[in-house]
């Protein structure tokens, strides 16, 4: 398989893409068409083609933080750097990062400097994700992860620091806010939030009772509107408006984070990891499945779009339908992020080599092809790619257990 993945990356270098290999000098901006990227200040054109990357042997899900050794993070850097890799997204965690709202731990830290400087001896920058549950659940994340002001102020601390410090490093590429954050459905300290929300979108409670007719209950008041249920019901107003107002409580969270970034590091961009039913194709009939977070409403405060996809309707090699419906669901979901900015691809891949759980199995050859189509389908509509996992998992649950460009032994597919 990575034959073709070296190939591909041969052909961006010779494209006049910012250099494969070699120490990271300049940082990456947005090109002045907003359609990709560019290095500073040499203005050389910059493709993020690379993949996610953990150390495989850190258990499932991986413990890359709390079992960091630089020893063999150096020798994965160096094996994505032999391939043509330039770009690797990381998960930073809040367990380890932050397990008190008030600080952030500096062994971490120093465990980050040093993963950085290998990025940057590498010539493969790095895309880094706020803080999220792989090594543990912080106590202040409860009761609401994302409209708590406990859990708020923690990120606002969180980027400040992390952008103090790091204002200006080259192997940063971008900061991502979080992977695929998803809202929940409802969390009871939001009522008095969407009581002020409906009032600001009627003004009046009778152009609320004139919008939702027969929804609003008598009863009801802008303290006391009651949340839909969690069922799809077509035409629906409190159903539409709740989603609304999901959506603008995702709007005040990225938002917030991008500000307090701003604020200490203007020197990086910054983007959201986004899961694909952010775009609501699949799983329309539950609504609570809908993530909330919208690329096309919060690109506002982004940089570049990151999405996410895998084939969800139905598997690649079932059919030939199955294939061409994935690739059209596909172009379509990256279509829809298109508002004027990058759009990179995050997270995308299959698997090979043996049957992860639940799935049958495939060659390394059925999953090469199933990349190539990947990048060949949307090469239209995005301007980067990374994916999914960088090496062969083997305590993984599902398919990064086979999904790696590299094996579990670091052997090239």
């Amino acid at each position: 398989m990575n034959r073709l993945l070296v190939g591909a990356a041969f052909v961006f270098c010779l494209a006049g893409v910012a250099r494969c290999g070699g120490p990271v000098t300049g940082r990456i901006a947005v090109s002045s068409d907003g359609e990709g990227f560019v290095e500073q200040p040499s203005g050389a054109r910059y493709v993020p083609f690379g993949t996610n990357y953990y150390d495989p042997h850190t258990g499932w899900a991986p413990k890359i933080w709390r079992q960091f050794d630089p020893n063999e993070v150096a020798k994965h850097f160096e094996i994505m750097s032999g391939l043509g890799v330039n770009c690797a997204r990381i998960f930073l965690t809040a367990a380890t990062f932050q397990p008190d709202a008030n600080a952030v731990d500096e062994t971490a830290l120093k465990k980050l400097d040093a993963l950085i400087a290998i990025a940057r001896r590498s010539g493969v920058r790095l895309i880094l994700t706020g803080p999220d549950h792989w090594e543990g659940v912080p106590a202040y994340w409860k009761p609401d992860r994302f409209a708590g002001e406990q859990a708020l102020q923690a990120l606002d601390r969180f980027w400040r620091t992390l952008g103090a410090r790091y204002r200006g490093e080259p192997a940063i590429f971008a900061w991502d806010l979080l992977n695929e954050p998803h809202l929940p459905w409802f969390v009871e300290t939001w009522r008095p939030a969407w009581g002020k929300w409906l009032q600001a979108r009627y003004a009046s409670r009778d152009a609320l009772k004139a919008a939702w007719s027969g929804e609003l209950a008598e009863q009801e008041d802008w303290g006391t509107v009651a949340p839909p249920l969690d069922k799809a019901e077509r035409d629906n107003p409190r159903l539409l408006d709740w989603q609304l107002f999901r959506e603008h409580l995702a709007d005040q969270w990225v938002r917030r984070q991008v500000e307090a970034i701003r604020a200490s590091d203007p020197t990086h961009l910054v983007t959201v990891g986004f899961i694909q039913w952010s775009y609501p194709l699949v799983r329309t009939g539950n609504p609570s499945l809908y993530a909330a977070f919208n690329p096309r409403r919060q690109s506002q405060w982004l940089d570049f779009v990151c999405m996410h996809f895998y084939p969800l309707l139905g598997r690649p090699f079932e059919s030939q339908e199955a294939w061409d419906r994935n690739l059209a669901y596909l172009q379509t979901v990256l279509a829809y992020c298109h508002v004027g900015k990058p759009v990179v691809l995050g997270e995308y891949g299959w698997y090979g080599g043996g049957a992860p759980r639940n799935l049958p199995s495939l060659t390394e050859d059925e999953q090469a092809r199933w990349i190539v189509a990947e990048i060949e389908a949307s090469r239209q509509v995005t301007t980067g790619w990374l994916s999914w996992p960088f090496a062969d998992t083997p305590d993984s649950t599902d398919m990064s257990k086979f999904g790696g460009l590299v094996r579990s032994d670091l052997t090239l597919k």
